[in-house]
């Protein structure tokens, strides 16, 4: 499943960006296949990868739900949801480290973190730059 996101072109991946879960199966994507190219003691956790994934899945249809039936306002519902958006923001910082890791690791030019980091946030726009030395870099650990 992972090299299959990772193998799609910047325009599928954009209309799928309108789903909102499979940005987050780009970014764990992204987390477990270049991880398989960087040396053990630089990898990135996956247990704490599939943690800050999994909490935002979690809590967008239980928060929603709550929400709209009425049990809960968005006072109650807050804290939870400051919650999911940090988890989001490590997941892209996690995610442009991973990058670069990987870059350095196989020797190659590497990218600029802020970049990569603005690009994995505005995905509508980064992933025009971020997804062909994607495809690029999974041919490479094929």
């Amino acid at each position: 499943m992972t090299r299959e996101y990772l193998s799609k072109s910047p325009k599928e991946l954009f209309w799928l960006f309108w789903l909102g879960i499979p940005f987050l199966i780009w970014i764990y994507s992204i987390g477990i296949e270049l991880n398989k190219k960087i040396p053990e003691h630089r990898k990135l956790n996956k247990i704490i990868l599939i943690a800050l994934i999994a909490y935002p899945i979690i809590y967008i249809p239980i928060g929603m739900t709550l929400l709209i039936s009425g049990i809960a306002d968005m006072n109650t519902i807050l804290p939870f949801h400051f919650g999911a958006m940090i988890c989001m923001f490590l997941l892209i910082i996690l995610t442009s480290i991973t990058i670069i890791k990987f870059e350095k690791a196989e020797k190659l030019k590497q990218s600029n973190g802020i970049g990569l980091f603005f690009g994995i946030w505005c995905f509508i726009i980064g992933i025009w730059y971020i997804q062909p030395k994607l495809n690029k870099y999974i041919k490479r650990i094929k």
